[in-house]
């Protein structure tokens, strides 16, 4: 072989390496959205991940939803075992309570189900609102179309909800209506996110709703305050 002919291919070869490692380093967001979009899709039944992820969401009055109410993207949260003494149960519409139950899940574990409601909540705020108001004032509240498991095998309920005018969120009364006597003898520890005006009288009102309960030391936190603050959610937690 001549020493041309064999310059070329020994060219020839480097330049193939060379190409196929361009081809492997491509941004690293890429590998990276894609790890991401597989671990935030809902958690299914029987799964126990040790972390969920947390989210960006929109904050305070006027934050829009998905239109979903947190599940146009993946199913809802729903972690059930056969051993676990407590359950984080919540509805979130924006996605900050379900930050929330998840900073509980990720410090404290257990079993985890996100309510859902037949009709989902409208992505605008304004008209959310409108519809909230005419459920609360016309006594209707939402259907809930989540599976209920069996509450028995539960001791403590962490039980989730936001702040709507001052009360307990509609999707959560509902809830409760429908099976706040399965609560009997549990100890239950509200916990929920407004957008600055407190829990106002969301105690009183689960109180009312689950009378054969114990209903625990609250924790309420500001918004846009969550993410910032996962000393005191585990402050809370252990101190409880």
């Amino acid at each position: 072989m001549s020493i041309i002919k064999q310059a070329i291919i020994t060219a020839g070869v480097a330049f193939s390496f060379l190409l196929v490692g361009c081809q492997n380093s491509g941004p690293s967001e890429g590998t990276s959205n894609s790890t991401n979009d597989n671990s935030e899709k809902g958690v299914p039944s029987g799964s126990q991940d040790s972390t969920l992820p947390l989210e960006e969401t929109e904050y305070g009055r006027g934050a829009e939803s998905d239109g979903e109410d947190t599940n146009a993207q993946e199913e809802p949260t729903r972690i059930i075992s056969d051993d676990a003494n407590s359950i984080i149960i919540y509805f979130s519409r924006s996605g900050n309570t379900q930050n929330l139950a998840r900073m509980i899940y990720n410090e404290a574990g257990g079993d985890m189900l996100e309510l859902t409601v037949a009709n989902p909540y409208p992505s605008d705020y304004e008209q959310a609102v409108e519809r909230a108001d005419n459920e609360r004032d016309n006594q209707e509240y939402p259907e809930i179309n989540t599976d209920i498991p069996d509450l028995s095998q539960y001791d403590t309920v962490y039980l989730g909800y936001q702040t709507w005018s001052m009360t307990l969120s509609n999707p959560m009364i509902s809830f409760l209506m429908d099976h706040g006597s399965n609560f009997s003898g549990k100890t239950i520890y509200p916990f929920s996110t407004n957008a600055g005006y407190g829990e106002g009288d969301t105690i009183e009102r689960i109180k009312e709703l689950t009378p054969d309960a114990s209903v625990a030391t609250s924790f309420s936190i500001q918004d846009e305050e969550l993410l910032d603050n996962q000393d005191k959610v585990n402050t809370w937690l252990n101190d409880n």
